[in-house]
C-alpha cells in the first residue's frame, strides 16, 4: 500500500471589512527576568474575539473598534492583568506592560531586550499556539530534571529512546538515519563515520537555550527526515550583564573498587593527543612507536567538571544594542564495566564467549560564543561553537574465542583492545533577520563547519593460554590481525546557507495569513582515511601478558628472518604501497526551494500547507581493504542522484482556548548515508561492519493526528496517533558468513503506527507569607507498533536470508515510560528543588535474525534518578546534589536459539553501569 498525497493548492480568497477602527500596540516584558521581552504572552479584548499574542520580540499589535475597551495580558504562571483603554478611530496606541509570576504592583514601562525561551511557560504556550506539531524543553527544565545534555534531554520527550551503546537516539522506532539534527537551524555534520547525526551527548546544558523535537516534516525542512528534526538553540545573553562560575565532582560506585586501566600515552586530563594521530612508521623495518601495549592504572579516577559563563549587552545610539556572550566548560568523566558478551547460533553453539572489564575515560570541552547586533528592524548575530571529544577504552576480554584458538577447551584466551576516538567539531554561523515592512521581512543564515576525527594508536592484542603444563599464556598466531595497530582520520567540510522571505497579505487583521518562501543549499565533503599495521606472529610464544612490549620490540621484529619473533604487514601487503591508508571519499550535493502557507480560515481552523523541491546528489569513492572503485574499472562508484516533490500539510482545529486538534500529512526520503555506502571493514571485538555501495533511498510516508488540553495555565493532556510507510527501508543485518560480519540492505516495505500521550499535572500549591511550596508531575509514554517485511530483494549484490518473513523493526521499543515528580519549596532567601526522574522501555531489536538465528533483543531497562538543587536566593549561590542510576539494572542483549529442539533464551551480552554520585555549586553575578 503506499500513500498518495494531492499537489497543494494555495488559496486566494478577497476579504473586505470596513469600519471605523483603531489600533493598539506595544511591547510586554518579564519581570522575572530583568525586564526582557516576553514572546508568546497573550493579549486580549475582554468580552470579544480579538486578541493575538506577542511576537519574538515581545511585540503585539491589535486592531480594535473605536470606544472604550479593557486590554487583558495574560500568560501561564503569570498574574493576569487588565488595563482599561480608549481608542478613537484612526488612532493608535502604545501600552506596554510588564508581567511578572508574583503578585507585585506592576508600572507600565518600554524596555526592548532580547527573547527568552528557556522557561517550561513560554515553551508550552508556544507549543500551544504553533499550526505544526512540536515538543520543546527548555534550559529551566532541563535544570529541574538534572539533565546534562542534550542527549538526556530529548529522551525524556514521549516516543523518543536511545540504544545501550549507541550515540544517537531513536524517535518513534526510526534511528539515526531517519533523523536530522541543526543548530539554531542550520544542519551539523556528524562526528563519527557511523553515524548521520552528530551525538548529542556532545551539546551540554549550559550551552543550550532549548531544544525543539519537530516530529512532523514541514516544507521549510531538509527533507531526509521521517523520524523528527532536533533542533538546538544555543545560548544567547538574557540579562543586560551576567556572569557566573560553576565547579562538580563525581563518582562511579563501579569505579570506585576497580583497577582502573588507560592506554599508555594516551590519557592526558582534558584529552588533548600526546603523540598525535598519523602513524609513526613509514617502513616495515621500523619499530619506532612511541607507545606501549601495556596500559598504564590510573589512581583517583574521579568525575569533574567546571563551566564559565558571562556575558555583557551594550545600548548603543538609536535604541540600538549589542550583546557579548560566552560558555567554557569542560567534563571528565570515569566509568568502569565488567559483564559477559557472546556470538551464538541458533543451535546454542558459540564462536566467542567472553568475560570482560573495561575501564573508560571520557573528557570533553566547549567553547561558545555569541554576538548579536539588535537594531529597530532586525537584527544579525554570530555564533561560533567549538566542542573537543575524547574517549578512551582499555578492555580485557577473558574466555574462549575462535579467532583466537578454535579449540572448543581453550577457555582462556586473552583480547586486549586499548582505544582512543579523539573528535573536533568546529561551528561557523552567521544568521540575520530584517523587517521590510509590516508585511515583508526575511530571515536567513550561513554556516561553515568543520569536523576533525580520529583514532590514533588503536591496539589489539590476543593471547592464547598455554595448555602444555606450563602456567601463562601465548601469543597468538592463527593471523596477523590477531594483534595490530589501526589508525584512523575523518576530515569533513560542511557548508550551508538558507533565505526565507516572509508575507503577511493582512499584518493589520488578527487572523494572519502568511506566505513563506526559501531556498537551501548544502556541500559536504567527507575524506575518511585508515592505516593497520598487523604482527604477523610466526609462532606461538610465551609471553608475560603483563609485559607485552618484552616481546613487540625492535629486536624481535624479524624483517622476514626463520626466528621466532614476528613481522610488520599491512592491509595492503609488504609491498611498496604498504603504508599508503585506505580511505573513501564522499560528497554530498542538497539544492532546495519551498513555499509554505498558513492560512487561518476562521478563529478555529488554521491550514499549513507547503511543497519543497529538492535536487540531491551524493557520491563515494573508495579504495578500501575490501574493493575499489579507483583502481578496478569494472566497479562503478556509489552514486545517487534525485529529485524530490515534497508536499506537507498541517490542519489545526481549536475547539476553544483549552483544546486543539492537529492533523499532518507529509512525505519525505532517507538516504543511505556514507559509512553504511562505503565498503571499508570496521572490526571491533566480537563484530565487524561493512557498507554497500548498492543501496537505495527510502521513501516515507507519515500521518499524525494529536490532541491537547490545556486544561490550566501550567498543566496539559496530550494524545497522539501516528502512522508511517517506508519503501525501501534500510536494515543492519548479520551477512551469511563465517566472520559474523555485518552489513546493510534494502528490504521491500515497512510500517510504524503507534500511540503517545503525554500530561503535565500540578498536584499541589500553596502560597502564604512569601512561601511557595509545589508538587508537580509530568508523565509521557508511547505504544509503537512496527512490521518490516524481511525479504532479499535485488537491490544490491548482497544475498541475505532472513530467518523470518516479517518482524519487528529494529531499536524500536513498544512501550516508552518517562516521569519526573518535582518538589519546589521556595521563600524571599531560599530556594529547594528536588525531582525523581524515571524512564523505562520495554524489549527492542537490536540486531535482525538472518541464516537460520534469531533477533538479538536488548531487554527492557528502568532507570531512576534524583536531582536536588538548594539555591541562596540572596547570594546568588547555588548547591546540587544528584544520585544517577539509582537501580542499576542490568543491560542485556538476548538472542532465542533452539539445542535440540528446546527453545530457551540465551544471554549475548551483559553488565551494569553503576550508580553515579555527583555534588556541585555555581555562583552567579
Amino acid at each position: 500500500m503506499k500513500l498518495k498525497f494531492l499537489a497543494i493548492t494555495f488559496f486566494f480568497i478577497a476579504l473586505g471589512y470596513s469600519q471605523d477602527t483603531g489600533v493598539i500596540t506595544g511591547t510586554v516584558t518579564d519581570k522575572d527576568m530583568n525586564n526582557e521581552t516576553l514572546p508568546f504572552a497573550s493579549v486580549a479584548i475582554k468580552g470579544t474575539s480579538i486578541g493575538t499574542n506577542t511576537d519574538d520580540n515581545g511585540k503585539y499589535s491589535l486592531k480594535v473598534p473605536a470606544g472604550n475597551h479593557t486590554l487583558v495580558f495574560a500568560f501561564l504562571g503569570y498574574e493576569t492583568i487588565e488595563v482599561p483603554v480608549s481608542v478613537k478611530a484612526g488612532e493608535t496606541k502604545t501600552i506596554n506592560k510588564v508581567m511578572s509570576s508574583s503578585s507585585v504592583l506592576l508600572e507600565d514601562v518600554i524596555i526592548e531586550t532580547v527573547v527568552n525561551r528557556e522557561k517550561e511557560s513560554a515553551l508550552l504556550l508556544e507549543q500551544k499556539n504553533a499550526v505544526e506539531m512540536k515538543q520543546a524543553i527548555g534550559a529551566q527544565e532541563l535544570s529541574r530534571k538534572g539533565v546534562g545534555d542534550a542527549a538526556a534531554a530529548v529522551v525524556k520527550t514521549s516516543g523518543v529512546t536511545k540504544q545501550e551503546g549507541v550515540n544517537n537516539v531513536f524517535v518513534r522506532g526510526l534511528g539515526d538515519r531517519y533523523n536530522s539534527t541543526t543548530l539554531n537551524g542550520l544542519p551539523l555534520p556528524s562526528e563519527d563515520p557511523v553515524y548521520k547525526n552528530i551525538s548529542l551527548d556532545f551539546f551540554s546544558t549550559k550551552i543550550i537555550k532549548n531544544i525543539n523535537i519537530n516530529k512532523t516534516f514541514s516544507a521549510d525542512l531538509y527533507g531526509d527526515v521521517a523520524g523528527a528534526n532536533i533542533d538546538i538553540s544555543s545560548k544567547e545573553l538574557e540579562k543586560n550583564s551576567y556572569f557566573s562560575v560553576a565547579a562538580g565532582a563525581g563518582i562511579n560506585t563501579n569505579v570506585m573498587d576497580a583497577t582502573f586501566l588507560v592506554a599508555d600515552g594516551a590519557y592526558n586530563y582534558f584529552g588533548f593527543l600526546e603523540n598525535g594521530k598519523d602513524v609513526p612508521v613509514n617502513n616495515l623495518t621500523d619499530y619506532s612507536f612511541k607507545t606501549s601495549f601495556k596500559p598504564v592504572e590510573k589512581s583517583t579516577p574521579i568525575n569533574s567538571n567546571f563551566n564559565i559563563l558571562g556575558g555583557k549587552k551594550l545600548e548603543l545610539a538609536n535604541g540600538n544594542t549589542l550583546s557579548l556572550f560566552g560558555v567554557v566548560l569542560n567534563n571528565n568523566y570515569f566509568q568502569y564495566k565488567e559483564g559477559h558478551v557472546r556470538q551464538i547460533s541458533n543451535s546454542g553453539g558459540f564462536r566467542q564467549d567472553l568475560d570482560f572489564k573495561s575501564s573508560e575515560y571520557k573528557a570533553s570541552q566547549a567553547l561558545l560564543g555569541n554576538v548579536k547586533y539588535k537594531f529597530d528592524k532586525g537584527s544579525i548575530g554570530y555564533n561560533t561553537l567549538y566542542i573537543h571529544d575524547n574517549n578512551q577504552s582499555v578492555g580485557d576480554y577473558n574466555g574462549y574465542s575462535t579467532n583466537v584458538n578454535d579449540n572448543n577447551e581453550a577457555t582462556n584466551s586473552i583480547i586486549r583492545r586499548q582505544q582512543l576516538n579523539n573528535n573536533n567539531l568546529f561551528v561557523n554561523q552567521l544568521v540575520a533577520d530584517y523587517k521590510f515592512t509590516d508585511k515583508i521581512s526575511a530571515n536567513g543564515g550561513v554556516s561553515y563547519n568543520m569536523m576533525r576525527g580520529s583514532e590514533p594508536d588503536r591496539r589489539t592484542n590476543s593471547y592464547d593460554y598455554d595448555y602444555n603444563g606450563n602456567e601463562g599464556h601465548l601469543v597468538a598466531s592463527n593471523s596477523a590481525g590477531l594483534n595490530n595497530r589501526f589508525f584512523s582520520t575523518l576530515d569533513e567540510d560542511d557548508i550551508t546557507g538558507r533565505l526565507e522571505g516572509n508575507y503577511t497579505l493582512n499584518p493589520e487583521e488578527n487572523l494572519l495569513k502568511i506566505v513563506k518562501v526559501g531556498v537551501n543549499v548544502r556541500h559536504t565533503e567527507r575524506t575518511f582515511n585508515f592505516s593497520q599495521i598487523n604482527y604477523d606472529v610466526r609462532k606461538p610464544i610465551p609471553i608475560d601478558i603483563n609485559n607485552p612490549d618484552s616481546f613487540f620490540n625492535q629486536a624481535n621484529l624479524t624483517l622476514g628472518k626463520a626466528n621466532d619473533g614476528f613481522d610488520f604487514v599491512t592491509h595492503r601487503g609488504r609491498l611498496a604501497d604498504a603504508f599508503d591508508p585506505f580511505y573513501y571519499e564522499a560528497s554530498r550535493d542538497i539544492y532546495a526551494a519551498y513555499g509554505l502557507i498558513i492560512y487561518p480560515f476562521n478563529e478555529k481552523i488554521t491550514a499549513q500547507l507547503g511543497v519543497r523541491f529538492e535536487d540531491f546528489e551524493q557520491t563515494i569513492d573508495w579504495d578500501t581493504n575490501l574493493s575499489s572503485s579507483v583502481n578496478n574499472l569494472t566497479i562503478d562508484p556509489s552514486n545517487i542522484k534525485k529529485t524530490y516533490v515534497l508536499p506537507s500539510a498541517t490542519l489545526k482545529y481549536s475547539l476553544n482556548e483549552a483544546h486543539t486538534i492537529r492533523f499532518a500529512a507529509s512525505e519525505t526520503y532517507t538516504m543511505p548515508q556514507f559509512k553504511e555506502t562505503a565498503p571499508f571493514l570496521y572490526e571491533s571485538v566480537n563484530y565487524s561492519e561493512f557498507g554497500n555501495p548498492y543501496l537505495v533511498p527510502s521513501t516515507d510516508y507519515n500521518i499524525d493526528l494529536k490532541y491537547d488540553w490545556y486544561f490550566t495555565s501550567k498543566e496539559i493532556v496530550s494524545i497522539g496517533a501516528l502512522y508511517k510507510y517506508i519503501q525501501d527501508p534500510i536494515s543492519r543485518i548479520r551477512v551469511n558468513s563465517a566472520a559474523n560480519d555485518y552489513s546493510y540492505v534494502n528490504t521491500d516495505h515497512a510500517f510504524v503506527a503507534g500511540i503517545e500521550a503525554e500530561l503535565r499535572k500540578n498536584i499541589y500549591s500553596v502560597e502564604s507569607d512569601n512561601r511557595t511550596n509545589e508538587f508537580t508531575f509530568g508523565l509521557n509514554a508511547s505504544y509503537l507498533y512496527t512490521e518490516q517485511v524481511q525479504n532479499d530483494t535485488d537491490k544490491d549484490n548482497l544475498t541475505v536470508l532472513f530467518t523470518h518473513d516479517k518482524g519487528k523493526m529494529q531499536g524500536a521499543a513498544p512501550w516508552l515510560v518517562n516521569s519526573d515528580l518535582s518538589y519546589t519549596a521556595k521563600n524571599d532567601t531560599t530556594e529547594l528543588t528536588s525531582t525523581l526522574v524515571f524512564n523505562y522501555f520495554y524489549d527492542k531489536v537490536y540486531s535482525v535474525g538472518t541464516g537460520g538465528n534469531e533477533n538479538i533483543v536488548e531487554k527492557s531497562v528502568p532507570t531512576l534518578d534524583f536531582i536536588n538543587k538548594f539555591e541562596f536566593l540572596n547570594k546568588n549561590l547555588q548547591l546540587s546534589l544528584s544520585v544517577n542510576n539509582i537501580l542499576d539494572p542490568k543491560f542485556r542483549l538476548t538472542q532465542d536459539i533452539n539445542p535440540g529442539g528446546n527453545r530457551e533464551e540465551a544471554t549475548v551480552s551483559t553488565y551494569k553501569k553503576g550508580m553515579f554520585f555527583s555534588v556541585g555549586v555555581n555562583w552567579t553575578l
